[in-house]
């Protein structure tokens, strides 16, 4: 008999693994995606990144396409260290009231977090809707993880 959860399923968003302790899983391969954006408060040209998922399982329930993740709270370590050479402003800090943790993008001039809500949920945010089709950038990882929370749309 055959594993449905076997190692040739991951990657592919086609089996949900037993997420009991309610984690969400992006599904590998993780691209980095770069973009460029104003900053807010210093208003110079700032290059900005968002992790692509092959796939997003949340809940036990996947979404089936290629997702932006943003905000993750207490990031792995894995994923931090394949981001520090890549993308040195893509860094965790505790952007908001609730005390979590999250990668989130600054501006390299000034130091400014620059906002989620501007690059990915707003019309002309260089990460508003799904990710392009074609080449996304960079590998940062080749397989899945496991992430507490983070905002994702589909």
């Amino acid at each position: 008999m055959t594993n449905p959860y076997s190692q040739k399923n991951i990657g592919q968003g086609a089996a949900p693994t037993p997420d009991a302790d309610g984690r969400m899983r992006l599904v590998a391969p993780i691209h980095l995606r770069t973009s460029t954006s104003t900053c807010w408060k210093c208003h110079s040209l700032t290059q900005v990144h968002a992790l692509v998922a092959t796939d997003v399982v949340d809940l036990g329930e996947s979404g089936q396409c290629r997702t932006y993740v943003h905000g993750i709270a207490s990031p792995p370590t894995e994923l931090t260290s394949a981001l520090r050479l890549l993308a040195p402003n893509l860094r965790v800090e505790q952007p908001g009231d609730d005390g979590v943790n999250r990668l989130t993008n600054h501006c390299p001039h000034c130091g400014a977090l620059q906002s989620d809500v501007y690059l990915f949920a707003e019309p002309g945010g260089p990460f508003f809707g799904r990710p392009p089709e074609g080449h996304l950038g960079a590998v940062i990882l080749e397989h899945d993880i496991q992430v507490d929370d983070a905002s994702y749309s589909t």
